[in-house]
């Protein structure tokens, strides 16, 4: 029973003790409840008003340089405009010089040829009336003719 007793006196004891903390408590929450916390960020605002300013002034700066590249690349092309526009007229002389040529030469070619078959027809209306006049004279020339046409020429 004596260390019941103990027992009893030892928690009676541990009781008191938690009701005393539990006063403190109540007489700080009180405090807290009444206390008012008055927060002052002007000094975090100034700071943060400084950051910004200059990330405005970088800000504007890469924005001038970015502006000033994209105007030198503007102004640095590979060619210069009027280089390209000689470049472009004298394509457009040369494409109607060789087409003059081609018509020319085309033509040349008929002319020759319509000039050669009108030889051939005068000189055959010639030599027909030699060949009605001796007509052994004619067969071995056509016989020649064939001849000559049937062999390549081989030169």
């Amino acid at each position: 029973m004596a260390k019941m007793d103990e027992i009893m006196e030892v928690l009676t004891q541990e009781i008191s003790g938690f009701n005393k903390s539990i006063g403190k408590l109540e007489e700080l929450s009180e405090k807290f409840k009444n206390l008012k916390v008055k927060t002052d960020t002007s000094k975090l605002e100034f700071r943060l008003d400084d950051f910004m300013k200059a990330q405005k002034l970088t800000k504007d700066s890469y924005e001038d340089r970015m502006e000033l590249v994209l105007k030198k690349i503007e102004k640095s092309r590979w060619t210069p405009k009027w280089e390209v526009a000689v470049i472009y007229i004298v394509m457009c002389l040369n494409t109607i010089a060789f087409s003059y040529l081609g018509y020319y030469f085309v033509n040349y070619e008929q002319k020759k040829e319509a000039e050669i078959f009108k030889v051939k027809k005068e000189s055959l209306g010639k030599a027909k009336g030699y060949f009605d006049d001796h007509p052994i004279i004619n067969k071995d020339f056509e016989r020649w003719a064939k001849r000559k046409d049937s062999v390549p020429n081989q030169e």
